[in-house]
Formats: C-alpha cells, sequence, structure tokens
C-alpha cells in the first residue's frame, strides 16, 4: 500500500470549482547530533484520489518546528516551539487581534518582518463558512483565505492599506457579526442560505456613519476604499463525497492512529465517517499516510 511519510504542514490547495488539495510534508536531514538542521525537503502529493478510500494515519508524535526545524515536545501556535514561539512577530497577539498592532509604538518583534506584511493592502470580506461571518486578508486572491475557512460564499467589501486599519473595521463588524466559524457547524453540511451582497451594503452603510482613526499620532482619518459589489459572490465546491456521520474531532496520537474512509475534505478539515482531523492543527507533526 502507498505510504507518505514526513511533517506535515497545512494542505495547499488551487482552484475553487472544485478545490484541489495537496498533502504537504517536510523532511529533515541532520547535520549533526545536536540535532542542527542541514537542509529541508518539502514535497506535496495530491489528495483528492484518496477520498473514498480507507486511510490510515499514525504518528510517532515528534514535532519539528515550523520555522527553525528543531524537536519540540510541545507545538505552540500550531507548530512552533517556544523559542519561536515568543520571539517571532508571526506568533505575537497582533496577529490574532490586528486592531492591537504595536509597530508605531516602535515595539514589533521583527520590524521588516511586520513592514513586509502589514504595511500592504488587506482586505476586509463576508464569507458563510458556517453562517454570516467578517474576516481581513492579505491573501490575493482572497478565496485562498475562504478555502482555508472552509467558507461555501464570500465576497470581498473594503481594501485597507494596513493589516491594523483592516483589524480595527474588523473589531468594529464584530460586535455585530461573528468574526469566527464553528467548525462543527462548518464540517457537518452546507451553510444556511444568505443575501451577502445584501448583508454587505447593510453594514457597509451602517459603517460609513462613523469615524475612525489610524494608529498615527496625528489621529488622521481612517480611509477604506469600498468595493465595488456588483460581481455578486463567490461560490466554492468543495472535494466531498458525503458528510460525516459523527461531528467528532478525532484526535491523532502514537497511541490513537486513525483508520477510516475518508469521505471529503473542508477547509483543512479531513472529513472521515467516524469524525474529523483539523490537519492545520498537526502542523509540524510527524504523519505517516497509508493509503
Amino acid at each position: 500500500m502507498p505510504q507518505i511519510q514526513g511533517y506535515v504542514r497545512k494542505m495547499s490547495h488551487k482552484g475553487i470549482s472544485p478545490v484541489s488539495y495537496f498533502w504537504e510534508t517536510t523532511n529533515y536531514n541532520e547535520a549533526n547530533k545536536k540535532n542542527l538542521i542541514a537542509t529541508e525537503s518539502t514535497s506535496e502529493k495530491p489528495v483528492e484520489s484518496w477520498i473514498g478510500k480507507k486511510i490510515t494515519l499514525t504518528t510517532n508524535d515528534e514535532i519539528r518546528c515550523l520555522h527553525c526545524g528543531k524537536k519540540t515536545k510541545k507545538s505552540f501556535s500550531q507548530g512552533y516551539c517556544f523559542t519561536c514561539f515568543t520571539t517571532l512577530a508571526e506568533n505575537d497577539l497582533c496577529i490574532l487581534r490586528p486592531e492591537t498592532c504595536h509597530f508605531h509604538k516602535g515595539t514589533c518583534r521583527e520590524p521588516e518582518w511586520g513592514k513586509t506584511n502589514c504595511f500592504k493592502k488587506h482586505t476586509v470580506y463576508f464569507a458563510n463558512s458556517s453562517g454570516l461571518k467578517v474576516g481581513i486578508t492579505k491573501e490575493n486572491p482572497v478565496s485562498n483565505r475562504w478555502v482555508d475557512q472552509g467558507a461555501k460564499f464570500g465576497i470581498p467589501i473594503l481594501e485597507v492599506e494596513s493589516r491594523r486599519d483592516a483589524g480595527i473595521l474588523e473589531h468594529f463588524l464584530s460586535q455585530f457579526l461573528p468574526d469566527k466559524t464553528t467548525w462543527q457547524k462548518m464540517v457537518a453540511g452546507e451553510p444556511p442560505d444568505m443575501d451577502l451582497v445584501r448583508e454587505a451594503n447593510k453594514f457597509l452603510n451602517h459603517l460609513e456613519k462613523n469615524e475612525f482613526f489610524s494608529p498615527l499620532e496625528s489621529k488622521s482619518k481612517l480611509n477604506w476604499n469600498r468595493l465595488d459589489l456588483s460581481g455578486g459572490v463567490t461560490e466554492i465546491m468543495y472535494p466531498i463525497e458525503t458528510y460525516p456521520d459523527k461531528i467528532k474531532s478525532l484526535k491523532l496520537t502514537k497511541d490513537t492512529p486513525i483508520t477510516d474512509t475518508l469521505v471529503g475534505i473542508k477547509g483543512q478539515y479531513l472529513l472521515f465517517a467516524s469524525g474529523v482531523i483539523n490537519i492545520r492543527s498537526l502542523s509540524g507533526l510527524w504523519i505517516e499516510v497509508t493509503i
């Protein structure tokens, strides 16, 4: 039986009708016994051919940090060692709560990283994954973000010049609608029908009645571009034969391998007949897949 081994990454993907998924793994060659990394190699395998087949996932519980590659007994922030979790800008609290960005205070963990990743155009969007939600992304196309979240429909509504500005607007809108996906509903079936264009116009009209300010000392008014909604809503088709019989999060450990029929893929979840597993949450873990 075919086997794939390596330290897993979140699944990559392309397309939206349907989405094509790829299983990403990294393997390392040790430089010496002190656990320094000489080289790493990454490979990807298409996943759609696994659907409808019984597959087995096993692990030896070994984790390597996504950033530095060193072994770590515990994963922090979905795949990092403690050092990288506490020192990298990509793991700071402001990544989860972008409205709290503190770059302008001179306290960014990695200013150059911040300039590259946070000071570029961001999109504020509405999506329907487990219901209506608001979110932000620098992804281009925006649909890449929707796929990772398992959204069925999405529409971009605003464009701003920085991650913090996007976060301020998202934070305001999150007072009235969710900014998180309920994974249990997302993997259980199709989301409820709703008119995203109508919802977007309703909230945008409300938004424009308020003033928001940039983080600059001058307190200049925060600017955004209201995007044209006439292009309509994007629909995303996932490779799913059927939804799981049970909405249960499966746990993969050395002592608890998973063997079941793969019935679909949605977001970063593998959907099995008996439950689901979030592959992104396992990033950095050594996994063997037997098909």
